[in-house]
């Protein structure tokens, strides 16, 4: 985009208000029409002496009809950046009165509508090479960007809002030229249809180590600091070295879960997970307590402890999962959305400790021992205070003081519960109280997915009464979904990744409990998905039901979270797999088409999609499978003498026995690859039944109904700090009396316990 005489003013050269004038005053003026939102951060700003409208046609009228361009601030409650921007800029009367006077203003809550936030933070990363929250973007009355930031200083501020004011009047033609320009590359970006490329097992492969070439093998993540979690990527990494991927994949993934599970990212006293760390070493966070964050990194660790055994992983998940019942619960069931990183005006306050405040809360003889551990000094290691972290993990800190672990370690978590019981007395960060239809689906994923691995019942109750309540408040008559339920009040139609994740959430629970009303309601909501965001014509899928100013947005790659269209795939997958109804298997088929170029060129950017199209293409992997078109269901069982894997099949079908009796008929055959230090005997199969089918006048050995296959067991490794799970291949063929479907392969895996 060309340079325009506007940048120059940009840098100071308009000068209208004195620095010395940019002091805020008392909030002495009335609410706003923000007050009555469905929004905790447009409420935040509800007495602000900007004259704020909420994102809609009365705001978009106004603009068009006095000709005056958009000042749109996007953010959220929990934002530190935008609560300096709200105290310096917005409470300040006299850049209130520039804003009122020049701008048409427009606040958004990015959660709430993440199609506004995705494509103006677009704009700005074009603009400027950057982004972040608070997004400050200048809008033509059409809803075009022409310029844009993030947090403006005050100064800075009231010289941006003039500088943009008077060439608004000077040459508007040229920036409406320029915002259209820009416009037009944000529509055929955020909208384009990509290439396609073949998917194959050496792509997998390069993906693999294209994405481990970027891990710090010393402290964990996948990137510089800042330093966030990336999920979709430890995810991706779990599930093939589940499928008996390279040693390194599982290396990746548990050496940067292990750093973040001794950091200061984790909430050492509370459970749980800040946003992302500022350093390297995850030691101090931005001290954010985000809803997604606990949902995808529960899913982590307990993943990683299924695969290696190692109960620090188990302990981190279910202190992360006790964390959102205690604190991030609604009444009805359902989750919050966050907790701030400020209190009384400080970022992370609430989280950190001096050694005085130790041993006021704990006696001096537990208060050494705790700054021991967690590295607590008199200096601090944070505005002059302590984020409490591990240096090394809590079994091998055991054996430094002469403890058995298991001892140890229920010491050490009953002294973090009596910290927590104190730090509950001070002021607490503000908690966004919206609850988000696409955030609460990550977190019944997760509750259920944990429940059924840790065997925790209370976990997947836990599940059941957030899906409960999402379907009563959430789902509509007409088979929609509301994306925000706020104070009583529901708002904001449902977007794309509202759906797949809810869908993701009731398979989960399916999986979980068997219930085939999860089963059915998540079918449900994919249809309506497909039928509301579907390109036909491209095989993928639109963010948003209809178009906007600046279009209809697709959303592909993943970023804090993995994105609507990866979690579609992976919904449709399942369901291929777990319904009769083919479309899904067509529908996965055109999806994984549309975004296999990206796949191809960009791993990193769409790891959890690479999960996704792994388990399409591939098969799933897991204790339990499904196969025929959930006609059968498997699971692998650890039942002490012989590892297990009971089989469940539909009446009116059935599997060939091991031993069919005609060599062109698949046979039911399984294998395993035991865990380092395992022995394991000859499968034993069960006795088959012998029956003549329509389709052959010959008999058949089948298995029918629920049947047993053994592995003996005959020695059980001891690895030290766990060891792989036992991983289990089922070679199945689900025939009727008519038809016989194409034969499968299930991915099992004993979890190490």
């Amino acid at each position: 985009m060309r340079r325009l005489h506007f940048w120059l003013l940009i840098l100071g050269l308009f000068i209208v208000i004195p620095d010395s004038a940019i002091i805020a005053k008392e909030k002495s003026h009335k609410m706003n029409r923000l007050a009555n939102e469905a929004s905790p951060y447009l409420r935040q700003h509800a007495d602000n002496p900007v004259d704020w409208y909420p994102w809609g046609n009365e705001a978009l009228d106004r603009a068009r009809a006095e000709n005056k361009p958009i000042f749109l601030s996007i953010g959220y409650s929990t934002c530190h950046w935008c609560h300096v921007m709200e105290r310096e800029s917005f409470e300040n009367e006299k850049i209130a009165d520039i804003i009122n006077t020049y701008f048409i203003a427009i606040k958004v809550d990015r959660e709430s509508r993440p199609d506004l936030d995705e494509t103006y933070m677009l704009a700005t990363q074009i603009l400027t090479r950057r982004g972040g929250w608070p997004n400050s973007v200048f809008l033509t009355p059409g809803g075009e960007p022409f310029y844009a930031g993030t947090y403006f200083p005050p100064d800075t501020f009231a010289k941006v809002l003039n500088a943009v004011a008077r060439e608004w009047e000077a040459n508007r033609p040229e920036l409406e030229k320029s915002a259209r320009r820009l416009a037009s590359i944000i529509r055929e970006y955020t909208s384009s249809a990509g290439k396609t490329a073949k998917l194959t097992p050496e792509v997998f492969a390069r993906a693999d180590e294209e994405i481990v070439k970027t891990h710090d093998s010393l402290q964990g993540g996948f990137s510089e600091a800042p330093k966030f979690p990336h999920e979709p990527i430890l995810l991706y990494l779990l599930q093939r070295a589940a499928k008996g991927g390279k040693g390194k994949y599982l290396d990746a993934a548990t050496v940067s879960l292990d750093a973040m599970a001794r950091g200061g990212i984790t909430d050492q006293v509370g459970g749980g997970f800040h946003r992302y760390s500022t350093d390297n070493a995850w030691l101090v966070p931005h001290f954010e307590k985000m809803l997604y964050n606990q949902a995808q990194l529960v899913r982590a660790y307990v993943q990683a402890y299924a695969l290696t055994g190692r109960a620090d992983f188990a302990r981190t998940a279910r202190r992360a999962l006790d964390y959102v019942l205690a604190d991030l619960r609604a009444p009805e069931g359902g989750f919050y959305s966050a907790r701030d990183a400020d209190s009384e005006g400080e970022e992370g306050l609430y989280y950190i400790w001096t050694p005085d405040q130790l041993t006021r809360a704990l006696g001096e003889s537990d208060a050494k021992l705790v700054s021991r551990l967690f590295g607590v000094t008199k200096t601090g290691n944070f505005e002059g205070a302590n984020i409490l972290h591990l240096e090394e993990g809590l079994a091998e800190r055991a054996s430094e003081e002469n403890r058995e672990p298991a001892e140890f370690i229920a010491k050490t978590d009953a002294m973090l519960a009596r910290l927590n019981t104190e730090r509950s007395r001070r002021k607490p960060p503000h908690r966004d109280e919206k609850i988000i239809t696409a955030w609460n689906g990550m977190m019944v994923t997760a509750f259920a997915e944990a429940g059924d691995i840790l065997d925790e019942k209370s976990y997947i109750a836990a599940a059941e009464k957030a899906a409960t309540m999402l379907w009563q408040k959430m789902h509509k008559e007409d088979g929609g979904l509301w994306r925000v339920y706020f104070d009583g009040k529901l708002s904001v139609a449902g977007q794309q990744e509202d759906y797949a994740y809810l869908a993701q959430g009731l398979i989960a629970l399916y999986d979980a409990t068997g219930k085939t009303k999860w089963l059915d309601q998540a079918m449900k909501v994919t249809d309506a998905m497909i039928r509301r965001f579907a390109d036909s014509k491209a095989g993928d899928f639109f963010l948003t039901e209809k178009a906007g100013m600046m279009g209809r947005p697709k959303l592909k790659n993943d970023g804090a979270t993995a994105s609507g269209n990866a979690v579609a795939l992976e919904v449709l997958g399942k369901l291929s797999r777990r319904s009769q109804n083919p479309e899904y298997a067509i529908k996965a088929r055109a999806l994984l088409a549309a975004l296999s170029g990206l796949l191809v060129s960009s791993p990193n950017g769409h790891a959890y999609a690479l999960r996704a199209a792994d388990a399409l293409l591939y098969g799933e992997v897991g204790p339990a499978q499904y196969a025929g078109k959930g006609v059968l269901y498997a699971r692998a069982v650890d039942a002490g003498k012989a590892i297990e894997v009971h089989i469940r099949v539909k009446k009116g079908w059935h599997i060939n026995s091991n031993k069919p009796l005609e060599a062109d008929f698949i046979a039911t055959q399984l294998s395993a690859s035991p865990p380092e230090g395992w022995k394991l005997g000859d499968v034993i199969y069960p006795d088959p039944v012998t029956r003549v089918l329509r389709f052959n006048d010959n008999p058949m050995a089948l298995y029918e109904g629920r049947l047993v296959l053994k592995l003996p067991v005959l020695q059980r490794g001891k690895g030290k700090g766990g060891a792989k799970p036992a991983l289990l291949k089922l070679q199945v063929q689900t025939c009727s009396d008519q038809i016989c479907l194409e034969p499968e392969t299930l991915n099992l895996y004993l979890p190490v316990s």
